[in-house]
């Protein structure tokens, strides 16, 4: 028999319960005038407002030569509230089609402002080049900016190279990794940021700036370039200003030595990163969010300067559900960085439609409940690269049409976690996956046994160790306010052993628990099932942590239904 979750369950979900309410960024319950308006230097509250709106498409310049994809991009960005367009620009080593890239891109760019100007389009200038580079002139304005001699002559793919031949054709044949400290890269790197500067995009992503860079001691030469790029938009960006950003997150200016990291000046103004996820041993395709797990960055950034005027605890981050091939061969088999065989974005896309779309409600709600300075990046428009869905070559979060006929349709999704998130409600998980569970220990399993001897229950959690497994619950982020006010805990027991009693702790912080005595009775329907209810907890309570007793499979949980509202005082 499939679970169903109540229908108020699944709105909730959707109209935000899991989400921070935009009332983070609110004034007394009215948003000031134009929480996106700058000319210049972006506040903190600006630039995270920003990242919090923030949507990856990559190549979204190509739907510009066919007016219908346009429209369907531009109804997209409307309807979800999109701020922040990532990657919408960009050539990876395909340089032969760079004329045709940036004059799709300055005509994207018009439609997008023009409908609203508020919205930041990002470009990228990643770790590649390629010898179709050689076919692309200089214009004289570069060699100004370097103090060199006008030359009438081409970029030089061979120049921009390591000199002992390091990362040579490490994206194909005739296509590498460039060097930053050559000048015929910085020229071609400038060259770009110009050009994308100059059609109205406001943000650049460099992708590795580590790799380009092995030989660019304290970045100096990293910086002189952003540098340049950031003087070239302060005078000519549409509003002054130009955000950039890469996956490397230890980057400072080289002219700030001093030991106070208040002092340090930042190289980026936040980092792009890739999300980490990390597979759930038991739980075949499903995944967690996780601080420490391998390189992720949550909590890990660096403080300092920021180059918008303020000084920053730790850098704002996007994390982004990351594409580096698609597939490593061995679907179904996790190894580090290849979630269950896949990279990020092509494990996210062969889930099923229900899991998509209740992980990016977990994974916005782990994000604003985990790190004030991150954000999640909202995937759009990505490759599966060698890990097509069916006749999907691309992840593709728009609503099914005439233009698109095969999206993945997670679009409202998008919305309404971007929404407000309702103050008070109910969540009710009947455990079909882990997306409504914060976290669990590393030895709760599903019960293998016949769901006949347990009312017909087909998915319950249970201890495989003698060990005090549990599972952890919480209120929904909602602006930080969100509390718990109830709960009521459907249990499954094998036998009549009253050591196999579920034992409840309920805390404020995730750190400091304290028992907590719920009501139990057993359950009319059936003799071996119990129920346990819960209310009038401490104040400020927000998680309830569910712990098995050391008997292994004694006991069963089966549905988890929670009552959460907004602490407001």
């Amino acid at each position: 028999m499939r679970k169903w979750i109540i229908a108020v369950a699944v709105a909730g979900l959707l109209a935000g319960i899991w989400a921070m309410a935009a009332d983070k960024f609110r004034d007394g319950g009215k948003q000031a005038a134009s929480g996106y308006a700058f000319d210049g230097r972006m506040s903190q509250d600006t630039l995270n407002r920003y990242l919090s709106r923030s949507v990856q498409t990559t190549y979204l310049f190509w739907a510009n030569s066919d007016p219908d994809k346009m429209r369907e991009w531009l109804r997209f960005i409307k309807n979800t509230g999109a701020k922040h367009i990532g990657r919408a620009a960009m050539i990876w080593t395909e340089f032969e089609y760079d004329e045709t890239m940036f004059a799709n891109a300055g005509q994207l760019a018009e439609a997008v402002h023009a409908q609203d100007p508020e919205v930041i389009l990002q470009a990228g200038i990643f770790e590649t080049t390629a010898k179709s580079v050689n076919d692309i002139p200089i214009p004289a304005w570069v060699f100004e900016e370097f103090g060199l001699p006008q030359e009438n002559r081409n970029f030089k793919y061979e120049a921009m190279l390591y000199p002992d031949g390091r990362y040579l054709d490490n994206w194909g044949q005739g296509q590498s990794v460039p060097d930053i400290t050559q000048t015929e890269t910085q020229l071609f790197f400038f060259y770009r940021a110009k050009r994308f500067i100059d059609l109205g995009y406001e943000s650049i992503h460099f992708g590795q700036v580590r790799l380009v860079g092995e030989e660019d001691t304290s970045y100096a030469e990293w910086n002189r370039l952003l540098k340049r790029i950031r003087a070239y938009a302060e005078e000519h960006g549409r509003r002054h200003n130009v955000l950039l950003d890469a996956h490397t997150n230890e980057v400072y200016d080289d002219d700030s030595a001093s030991s106070n990291a208040s002092d340090r000046k930042l190289a980026f103004d936040f980092v792009g990163y890739p999300a980490r996820v990390k597979p759930l041993l038991h739980f075949p395709q499903e995944t967690k969010l996780e601080v420490g797990y391998m390189d992720s960055i949550y909590r890990n950034t660096i403080g300092g300067l920021h180059p918008q005027g303020w000084v920053a605890s730790n850098s704002p981050y996007l994390i982004e559900l990351d594409n580096y091939g698609g597939t490593n061969g061995t679907p179904g088999k996790s190894e580090p960085f290849w979630p269950w065989g896949y990279d990020e974005i092509a494990w996210f896309a062969h889930q099923s439609d229900d899991y998509r779309r209740s992980w990016l409600a977990y994974a916005y709600d782990w994000m604003e409940t985990n790190d004030p300075n991150g954000h999640i990046q909202m995937p759009a428009y990505r490759t599966l690269g060698y890990a097509p869905v069916g006749s999907n070559k691309e992840y593709n979060a728009l609503m099914s049409s005439k233009s698109y006929p095969s999206s993945f349709g997670d679009e409202e999704t998008i919305k309404a976690i971007w929404e407000d998130a309702p103050k008070s409600g109910m969540i009710v998980d009947e455990l079909k996956d882990l997306t409504r569970v914060y976290k669990l220990s590393r030895r709760v399993i599903y019960d293998q046994r016949p769901s006949s001897s347990f009312g017909r229950d087909e998915k319950r959690l249970t201890n495989e160790s003698g060990n005090k497994e549990y599972v952890i619950y919480k209120a929904p982020f909602a602006s930080g306010k969100g509390v718990l006010s109830g709960f009521t805990v459907e249990a499954w027991f094998g036998g009549s052993d009253p050591s196999a009693d579920l034992r409840f702790y309920v805390s404020a912080d995730n750190d400091r628990y304290e028992p907590y005595t719920p009501d139990k009775k057993t359950a009319e329907s059936a003799a071996n099932k119990t129920i346990y209810t819960g209310d009038h907890f401490p104040k400020g309570t927000k998680y309830l942590k569910i712990q098995f007793s050391e008997n292994p499979k004694a006991a069963q949980i089966g549905k988890v239904t929670l009552k959460y509202e907004s602490n407001d005082e």
